[in-house]
């Protein structure tokens, strides 16, 4: 693996972070979290796209002998 392909999955894992439900968005609500900016397909994507980098720095943790412990 190239450092340039560590530091994408360290930066996707940290925006995935910041994903909507980790950030207690709500979908739809319009109380001023941001939940109703969304479309379904918006938020399902950015749902999608923050469970598969948090998968996949998972997978290279156990590959590489690191112990996990980060977000699930």
């Amino acid at each position: 693996m190239k450092f340039s392909e560590l530091e994408s999955l360290v930066q996707d894992y940290l925006n995935a972070c910041y994903s909507p439900t980790r950030m207690s968005v709500h979908f739809g609500c319009d109380c001023g979290c941001g939940g109703d900016t969304y479309t379904t397909e918006s938020w399902d994507a950015e749902e999608q796209a923050a469970q598969e980098a948090i998968d996949a720095m998972r997978i290279w943790c156990y590959n590489n002998g690191v112990e996990w412990d980060g977000i699930e």
